[in-house]
């Protein structure tokens, strides 16, 4: 029962902004938040809000609020294993937990970030195959959407968040990467069919590539406004920097886009010199780079495996105040961006004659 509720205390180690416990306790008062509700923990009982309250109270006090516009972000690295994953859950969780109406685009034909968010897809022993498979022949992705069998909205799934919906990774994701080929303006699919629609509902989307160069991820880099690349802090990561570099400078001037690059440092170890080193370096020579990363850590990985974000399962952590600042980093940058119209790529505007009115007016209805 305790599990799923925060005390006042964990509250402000989750956000920890200034004068934080007052800030709460006077919106308590004055019912601008729910009333912590008396709950078992024990043998004791304590106050405390449910996770679904969190985005209320997140919206009122905590740091990362206030995106001008929607915005639609990219995180692509052609490295897997650099917790592209993580830094896609962690960015999700956490701009919901700040009442930020947020959307999950799994594009990763391994469905990491599908695993992630705790969408059901596993096996359950106590039902035989037929059932099994019955289930998740219900799940509804992307290339339902591509192939006419289902419309935009029969594919936002909730989850635990009120504010943080997915779209899931299914297996067809492989052949449809495949067939984009065949059709008309195939580079702008995603952003006519899926994110200029989803704008008009959504604050935030987030779109999970794959660690590879497909037809998904070039249809992301398009509709995206800001892209996101882990930098792994790893001699490999390092060498390979360049000419994903140059591939990304040479993409995006053959396509004629203006998205914006940020660069995050991660997997780094402060007792490692070779890791630090690489830090270092890419936070003095990769224009874009965050002063801020993510670090290799237990917790983090157990957060992960937990489906929540790191701020959530470990608040006063290292790795938290890594994530924390990086966050804060983060939404500056895009609070920037939005304030200079011509951050904004004018052909993306050209994109919204494309867009399907009676599709946002069922996903207004659904969300």
């Amino acid at each position: 029962m305790s599990d799923n509720y925060y005390t006042l205390k964990r509250v402000c180690e989750i956000y920890q902004t200034d004068n934080i416990k007052q800030r709460i306790t006077d919106l308590e008062t004055s019912s601008t938040i729910p009333a912590a509700e008396r709950f078992r923990s024990g043998a004791i009982f304590q106050k405390g809000w449910k996770s679904e309250d969190l985005s209320l109270i997140g919206k009122q006090v905590g740091f990362f609020n206030e995106i001008p516009r929607p915005i639609a972000m990219a995180i692509f690295t052609t490295k897997g294993g650099v917790l592209k994953s993580t830094l896609a859950l962690n960015l999700a969780r956490i701009s919901a937990l700040h009442g930020l109406k947020t959307c999950v685009v799994g594009l990763d034909i391994q469905g990491d970030i599908t695993t992630a968010l705790g969408h059901e897809t596993s096996e359950d022993d106590t039902k035989d195959m037929r059932e099994i498979i019955s289930k998740l022949n219900l799940i509804k992705g992307l290339p339902d959407l591509f192939n006419g069998q289902g419309r935009l909205h029969d594919l936002i799934v909730p989850t635990d968040l009120p504010e943080l919906f997915l779209i899931p990774e299914t297996p067809e994701l492989v052949a449809m990467n495949d067939h984009l080929s065949n059709i008309h303006r195939r580079e702008y699919w995603l952003a006519e069919k899926v994110i200029t629609p989803l704008k008009e509902i959504f604050d935030v989307i987030i779109m999970d590539c794959s660690p590879n160069w497909n037809k998904l991820t070039t249809n992301a880099l398009v509709a995206c406004d800001v892209l996101l690349s882990p930098l792994e802090c790893k001699i490999n990561n390092f060498r390979n920097f360049k000419i994903f570099d140059h591939f990304l400078k040479e993409f995006k001037q053959d396509m004629g886009l203006n998205f914006k690059n940020i660069f995050i440092p991660t997997r780094f170890c402060h007792n490692k010199k070779l890791s630090m080193e690489i830090r270092d370096w890419y936070q003095k020579n990769v224009q874009g780079c965050t002063s801020s990363g993510i670090r290799e850590s237990v917790q983090g990985e157990e957060a992960t495996a937990m489906h929540k974000s790191v701020l959530e399962h470990a608040p006063t952590s290292t790795v938290s105040e890594d994530v924390r600042n990086l966050m804060i980093e983060v939404v500056n940058r895009l609070q920037n961006m939005q304030r200079d119209e011509s951050d904004f790529v004018p052909a993306r505007r050209a994109v919204n004659k494309f867009t399907n009115r009676s599709c946002i007016n069922s996903l207004h209805s659904f969300i």
